[in-house]
């Protein structure tokens, strides 16, 4: 019989030294990225009520998809499925008064779900992202696609495009087919999932006017930039529709102002998954993963569920597909590694001590050895970690210096300690 201590549950593991040295340099990377553009970071329980997530009107996390429990009185409660909803119950208690003036967010945490599409049947998901809410305007859009453009670029990655859609401008062409609701949510579905052979048939199975059937024909071939809305603008008559083209136009246009327009391409078959996306939906992709790397849209209607009515966008950076996209570009993290062991006989011990920590405190990553008095130990084990020196203390007076660095093979020097070099001390500086 297997016995579990020695593993970890389907869908989690465990990150070990060199993928955790990166994840810490790009949630940093990221993290000053979202203060340079003012958003303020906030924490979420890892688990809270089911009803935070499992909202069916806005589309909410199925319950399969949810890891559940109960707690003592019997209440349901769900690990953190999705970012966004905590962040909207977190407005409407706290931040109520202020529903009339922009406010801005930042997180990062853990999600997580059952998802059994994702690779690897993975259930743990980093994430890190931000909210905009009070706002509803270009301005706003932009705004939150620059945040996620210069994120990316902070984390190293070159090689990336975000896609950007409007889901009023579907909703919009879908009243003019003039078609029933059934239909037009099982054409929404379609192209959701990007059977465009589907939703061909469907229009052509009915009669629709012949502009709005060629949008449909040609949803596969609407990507691009400005000259995809200017076309798509000539084919509908709908009104929303064509504030969802201009809306976007308006977007491009605030975009190239930020320098971030060539990041970015209009899929105007775009569809949200969920349902309370209410204007811009846009997701990110970079060479080297498969999946999108970052998502993110307008939900106007989400905070309103929560008892304070007010627009809001958002996005979020997946950083387990990040961290893939990194390594798949090879790009080089340049961080700090230990490059001195400081070893010591019994009669340098106190010495080695305080030597060690002068170096620290002047931001030098050292290691006490922890191998005894045997300098041959001590070498080799410094060699296996890559190191450049071992500074072994005899005594209160005299010590070796020894480089395992240099081209002839290293050297060893026996010095008095008052020789050795020591970083000037805050009062010396002063």
């Amino acid at each position: 019989m297997r016995d579990n201590k020695f593993y970890t549950p389907v869908g989690v593991r465990d990150i070990l030294f060199e993928e955790c040295n990166y994840k810490r340099h790009i949630l940093h990377e990221i993290g000053k990225v979202f203060l340079y553009f003012a958003y303020q970071q906030v924490e979420t329980p890892t688990f809270e009520y089911m009803e935070v997530f499992s909202d069916e009107k806005l589309g909410g996390t199925k319950q399969k998809e949810m890891i559940r429990f109960f707690d003592r009185d019997g209440s349901t409660l769900a690990l953190r499925t999705d970012m966004t909803p905590p962040i909207a119950r977190i407005v409407s208690t706290s931040f109520a008064e202020q529903k009339s003036e922009p406010m801005r967010f930042s997180y990062f945490g853990n999600t997580f779900r059952y998802h059994a599409e994702y690779q690897g049947k993975q259930r743990e998901f980093s994430q890190a992202g931000i909210e905009l809410l009070g706002a509803d305007s270009s301005d706003a859009d932009a705004e939150v696609i620059a945040v996620a453009v210069n994120s990316m670029l902070a984390t190293g990655l070159s090689h990336f495009q975000i896609i950007v859609g409007n889901v009023e401008f579907l909703k919009g062409i879908l009243e003019e087919t003039g078609l029933s609701t059934e239909i037009c949510n099982q054409l929404q579905i379609y192209i959701a999932n990007r059977d465009y052979v589907a939703a061909e048939k469907i229009v052509t199975e009915y009669h629709i006017p012949q502009n709005i059937k060629k949008i449909f024909i040609d949803l596969p071939k609407l990507v691009g930039t400005l000259e995809v809305l200017e076309y798509v603008n000539t084919l509908t008559q709908n009104q929303k529709a064509k504030k969802a083209i201009s809306r976007l136009q308006e977007l491009y246009q605030i975009l190239c102002y930020y320098g971030i327009e060539q990041y970015v391409t209009f899929d105007l078959g775009m569809v949200g998954q969920l349902h309370y996306y209410t204007g811009i939906i846009f997701r990110g992709y970079a060479d080297g993963s498969g999946y999108s790397i970052l998502s993110g849209g307008r939900y106007d209607n989400l905070v309103a569920q929560y008892g304070v009515d007010m627009p809001a966008v958002g996005m979020v950076l997946k950083l387990n597909e990040v961290l893939l996209a990194v390594q798949k570009q090879e790009i080089v993290i340049e961080y700090k590694k230990t490059k001195t062991l400081v070893a010591f006989a019994q009669k340098g011990r106190k010495k080695a001590i305080e030597i060690a920590n002068i170096y620290r405190k002047s931001g030098m990553y050292i290691e006490m050895s922890l191998l005894g008095e045997d300098i041959a130990k001590n070498m080799t084990y410094a060699e296996k970690k890559e190191m450049t020196h071992v500074l072994y203390f005899i005594d209160d007076e005299s010590m070796k210096v020894i480089s395992l660095a240099d081209e002839m093979g290293g050297f060893t020097v026996d010095m008095p300690i008052t020789e050795l070099i020591l970083p000037e001390t805050e009062g010396e500086k002063q």
